[in-house]
């Protein structure tokens, strides 16, 4: 009995350009968005130690 070819994974498969530019636009956005969360917990945990000591 014969197997049937595997179907290539979509991280396989190539990106166009435009599919490329939209992934790395967004990406840039979450990460840009992560990062601006991380600096407001690290000055409210700095606000609250500072009124703790």
């Amino acid at each position: 009995m014969a197997r049937a070819a595997p179907v290539p994974s979509p991280a396989a498969q190539r990106l166009s350009a435009a599919d490329t530019r939209r992934q790395a636009t967004m990406l840039k956005f979450l990460g840009g968005a992560i990062g601006i969360i991380f600096l407001i917990g690290l000055l409210v945990l700095i606000g609250l130690l500072a009124l703790i000591f």
